[in-house]
């Protein structure tokens, strides 16, 4: 959907650019997109039509998120919607950026799990098969890590379709869980920043999308306390948005975004708080968030390089200890066995 939105956003700046109105883009952008999206547009334009603005009909039908619905509707009050879409469609494109960088990060090492988890279940379910009435014809004691390895072959063999389905029917119910309940999404996200590099990454995420998002409503000249309210709403990692929305109430008496906004989290970086300061005191606190957001963007990067850099090896150790486990498994009866016929 954002690049949709990022498209339509830069359509319709392109088309008014040239002087035409937002009605005639938008039966210009209708003509060239698939039928499900030309249908959200024309109830756009109709709503336009009958004297809706363009952001709150975008909200409805395209659901966008509400920064730049609050980005889009400044610019239509102030007769700047130009500039109110390119801005828009700069911070749409800087998180579909930030969320590639997150998700190409996970790639390899989930390529990696799931070659494992192949290799360990091909020796499990082909080779043990066969060496385990081999082993048992021997006669003996077997070491503690065979008679382990036996017995986990043995149940992936009675029960192992079974516990692969109830294992899939798990991952599903989680996950419904997780995109249908917000307290569910509170609780996996709160255990999530817990973690050493992984809650670093989230944490540097959120933090970055949220001043990215502050910065460019406040340039646009959104007041403060209304762009504060617009941005924290639309912040992911429910914690962070729970702890900005208390401080709503403090932010509408006057107190500063230098004072509230470490209070939001104790792991916002000070560089950040030192920016803003220097952004309230020169007139320029806009900028100065999103050159901390910028700021933020390196250290992400930075962090998924390491997070990547040191979960290969781990899951390469991991392979190794598995296949491992198997091969000392079998050759471990076979040396005790020759070591008694030596003496």
């Amino acid at each position: 959907m954002n690049t949709n939105l990022i498209l339509l956003l830069e359509q319709l700046e392109l088309y008014g650019s040239a002087g035409l109105s937002i009605n005639k883009a938008l039966d210009i952008v209708i003509e060239g997109n698939s039928k499900k999206m030309a249908l959200r547009l024309r109830r756009v334009r109709t709503d336009i039509v009958g004297g809706m603005r363009l952001a709150q009909s975008l909200l409805i039908h395209l659901n966008i998120p509400k920064t730049i619905a609050g980005l889009i509707e400044h610019g239509e009050l102030h007769g700047d919607l130009l500039k109110s879409l390119t801005t828009s469609k700069m911070m749409l494109e800087k998180q579909s950026e930030l969320f590639k960088k997150c998700a190409s990060a996970l790639v390899y090492p989930s390529v990696i799990a799931v070659f494992s988890i192949l290799l360990t279940l091909g020796l499990v379910r082909g080779i043990m098969p066969q060496i385990i009435p081999m082993l048992a014809s021997l006669h003996v004691k077997l070491p503690l890590l065979t008679r382990i390895v036996i017995e986990v072959t043995n149940f992936t063999s009675t029960y192992g379709l079974v516990t692969i389905i109830i294992g899939c029917a798990v991952i599903v119910l989680m996950f419904v869980l997780y995109t249908k309940t917000e307290k569910s999404r509170h609780i996996v996200q709160v255990a999530l920043l817990q973690l050493p590099l992984i809650g670093n990454a989230l944490h540097t995420y959120a933090v970055s999308t949220f001043l990215q998002s502050l910065g460019s409503l406040i340039h646009s000249g959104v007041p403060i306390d209304i762009a504060f309210e617009r941005t924290i709403e639309t912040v992911a990692v429910l914690p962070l948005r729970y702890a900005g929305k208390k401080l709503i109430t403090e932010l509408k008496k006057g107190i500063g975004c230098s004072v509230l906004i470490p209070r939001i989290s104790s792991r916002i970086p000070l560089f950040v708080t030192s920016l803003i300061i220097a952004g309230e005191t020169s007139g320029h606190l806009g900028d100065s968030m999103m050159r901390a957001s910028q700021i933020l963007d390196q250290r992400l990067d930075y962090s998924l390089k390491r997070l990547t850099s040191l979960i290969e090896p781990i899951m390469m150790v991991g392979m190794g200890c598995i296949v491992g486990s198997i091969a000392l498994s079998i050759m471990m009866p076979i040396y005790d066995i020759s070591r008694t016929l030596q003496h």
